[in-house]
């Protein structure tokens, strides 16, 4: 008899479940990559020890419904999709919580979730209250690695504000608008010349690349040629991390990484990328430092990118308390990378979506921006002042980010003393998470939650009139603690928008597995489409 087959023989009817969890998926994960048996068997001792606590819900929180956890579980690790999770396990418990609030289990137990407008507004509002909690901070794993520990996003009280000073000057100025157009005139011309051309576009290819080169070259640069070379060693090392920290079974379980790496090449493959990127952000920090004392700081504001204008107040700190070193600011630049490049991409890989399922809302939408960017057979970038004035195509991409936030949630937060949160009794230390996925999609909150309708975000409609209600929309959080890159990211998103509505028509293809409706891909925290082609039709 194997050693798992005893463990299972022996376990008690708690253990039964964990067992036949791991057989059915954690070992096939690892198996998949070599023979480790030892290495497996360890792994399930070690996880049967310490999960049973961790599966167990604390007394103090007992009065919270909860999903169950191992079904909940199940469905991260076999990477169903976050729309089927949340209509079969969080909905269902959430129409039974009077104010939106549930628990779901996390890395090491559970975390309250939160996904009423009122419980949300609170959370994001009161961030004295809820600090940002350091679980993150305090794991060994390639996603920590990557984002770091001294960043805006895991930082508290009059640290983070030192951050917080440093970067506003990067995001409250003018966006680089023609930067943006000038990449997606790059990007419609490689339509054509890619693939089969514009009758089967992989739209969701070409928007990581168009992101990925505008967050680059805007944030400090850097130009990865991801549009010019889809395949080069930047892009490829820059996508195989992003798909590493995205892994659920890492994700979840840390443990393997820290005590098992030695016996998962792949993973640690991924570690030496990691180490190749680094060496560019350190060093394009330095070069960028040289550049700015070589200069005498006669770059035009127009041209700077966020990194140099982050310098800029860097060096204007009164003090050397108040700078940051080059460690943080690598951390910070790692975060907008994180922030603002799916994060982006999957927006607009949405809209478009929705766009050619909905071809009356593409037309109404084009017919503004011709209206107000004009006609013609020539290729031109919108101004500052005309996407502001582009209050439908905003519509189309606040209610993509409702139905489909990026961003299923935002970065952990932990109450910071006994509280009543809207009615419910939250312990101190408490772990919370705001769902902003499923409270986007709760009925009880919004009309039809799964029919895509622009108007809700019209003057006077469904998404005003919920103002009194707290927050109901919520893709970038709120609060002080709300996305830096916002306004960064909308800027993006509508200057894209509006040159392909004047560009082109596009539609579905008939045989795309979107047809009968939106396909979401599996993965933790990011939300993306699977296998996203449509056909384009040029205008001109």
């Amino acid at each position: 008899m194997s050693f798992l087959q005893v463990l299972a023989y022996d376990a008690n009817k708690q253990l039964e479940n964990i067992s036949s969890f791991y057989v059915n998926h954690i070992l096939p994960y690892v198996k998949s990559r070599s023979s480790y048996t030892v290495v497996a068997a360890a792994v399930v001792a070690y996880f049967s020890y310490r999960v049973r606590k961790m599966s167990e819900i604390p007394k103090n929180l007992q009065h919270i419904p909860a999903v169950p956890y191992w079904p909940f579980m199940r469905s991260l690790l076999s990477g169903e999709s976050i729309d089927h999770r949340t209509r079969k396990y969080v909905l269902p418990v959430i129409a039974n919580s009077p104010n939106g609030l549930y628990l779901r289990p996390i890395r090491r137990g559970w975390t309250v979730g939160v996904a009423g407008p009122a419980t949300m507004k609170r959370l994001l509002l009161r961030a004295d209250d809820f600090e940002k909690s350091p679980i993150f901070a305090k794991q060994d794993s390639l996603f920590n690695k990557f984002m770091g520990k001294e960043n805006i996003v895991l930082l508290n009280g009059s640290v983070w504000k030192k951050h917080r000073l440093i970067a506003n000057p990067a995001f409250h100025r003018s966006m680089p608008v023609k930067l943006f157009g000038r990449l997606c005139e790059k990007m419609m011309l490689r339509f054509e010349k890619e693939g089969d051309g514009l009758v089967n576009v992989d739209v969701a290819n070409f928007l990581q690349r168009f992101t990925l080169d505008a967050i680059g070259l805007a944030a400090f640069g850097y130009d990865f040629e991801a549009l010019d070379c889809p395949e080069n060693e930047k892009v490829d090392t820059y996508n195989s991390i992003m798909t590493g920290i995205q892994n659920a079974v890492y994700f979840i379980f840390p443990i393997l990484e820290k005590r098992f790496l030695w016996a998962l090449p792949k993973r640690r493959d991924l570690y030496r990328k990691l180490d190749d990127m680094n060496e560019i952000f350190y060093s394009v920090i330095q070069h960028k430092r040289d550049t700015l004392a070589s200069m005498k700081h006669s770059i035009e504001d127009t041209e700077k990118d966020l990194l140099t204008l982050m310098l800029e107040a860097n060096e204007e700190a009164v003090d050397a308390d108040h700078r940051l070193s080059d460690l943080e600011l690598r951390d910070n630049l790692a975060i907008f990378f994180l922030a603002g490049h799916d994060t982006t991409s999957n927006a607009l890989t949405f809209a478009l979506y929705f766009l050619a399922a909905n071809l009356p809302i593409q037309e109404k939408a084009r017919k503004e921006v011709l209206d107000i960017m004009g006609d013609g057979d020539d290729i031109v970038f919108p101004t500052s002042t005309q996407c502001t004035d582009m209050k439908y195509v905003y519509m189309i991409m606040k209610e993509t980010l409702r139905m489909c936030p990026p961003a299923v949630g935002t970065s952990p937060r932990r109450s910071n003393k006994d509280m009543d949160l809207v009615g419910t009794l939250i312990p101190e230390g408490t772990p919370l998470n705001a769902d902003i996925y499923s409270m986007h999609h709760d009925p009880n909150i919004w009309q039809d939650p799964e029919t895509f309708i622009p108007e809700r975000f019209a003057s006077n409609g469904e998404s005003e009139s919920k103002a009194g209600r707290g927050l109901a929309w919520a893709p970038f959080g709120n609060g002080a603690r709300q996305c830096i890159g916002m306004n960064f990211s909308l800027a993006e998103q509508k200057v894209l928008l509006s040159m392909l509505l004047r560009k082109f028509t596009w539609e579905l293809p008939e045989d795309s597995i979107n047809k009968d409706g939106l396909k979401i891909g599996g993965g933790i925290g990011i939300m993306h489409a699977k296998d996203m082609h449509l056909k384009f039709t040029k205008r001109f």
